[in-house]
């Protein structure tokens, strides 16, 4: 799992400070002044970051990786236990009421990994949602412009 999740947040570029989720970007507003809130914003070519750190992607499973990700956000609240479930189950009903669906889901109750995806016969939006067993929450935005069959073979 940790596999995925480090491929997934490695193959995307990013542009700061834009969200297009409205739930992702209301959490970036609440928490981007509290002096333990931690965010990423990758930019440039993904190949050549992928490269550096001896990933390695099947060369046409790598090339529509990189052709499809426009950007993508990265973000760790600093909080944890109930204040995170709280901030949990209130970003998966924004989520929701944006018309995200769900595309993967795998852990356990309090901790794992959700995968949403928004779009229609390609996706445009990826959110991933990562709780661990300390109850810490991580959200990945991802934009660009997925197949979804592409998806489902790179989570294999």
């Amino acid at each position: 799992m940790k596999k995925l999740i480090l491929a997934i947040c490695m193959s995307i570029s990013v542009i700061p400070l834009f969200a297009q989720s409205k739930s992702v970007a209301s959490l970036y507003q609440k928490y981007k002044s509290h002096q333990d809130f931690f965010h990423l914003d990758l930019g440039g070519n993904f190949m050549n970051l992928a490269k550096s750190f001896n990933v390695k992607f099947d060369e046409v499973q790598g090339e529509s990786i990189s052709q499809s990700i426009e950007k993508i956000i990265m973000y760790k609240l600093p909080v944890t236990g109930e204040a995170a479930g709280s901030e949990y189950l209130s970003l998966r009903k924004g989520l929701e009421k944006e018309r995200f669906d769900v595309m993967m889901e795998a852990g356990k109750s309090k901790s794992g990994v959700i995968l949403y995806g928004k779009g229609g016969s390609r996706i445009q939006d990826l959110v991933l949602l990562v709780r661990d067993d300390k109850e810490e929450l991580m959200v990945f935005e991802i934009t660009g412009d997925f197949d979804p069959k592409m998806i489902s073979d790179f989570g294999k």
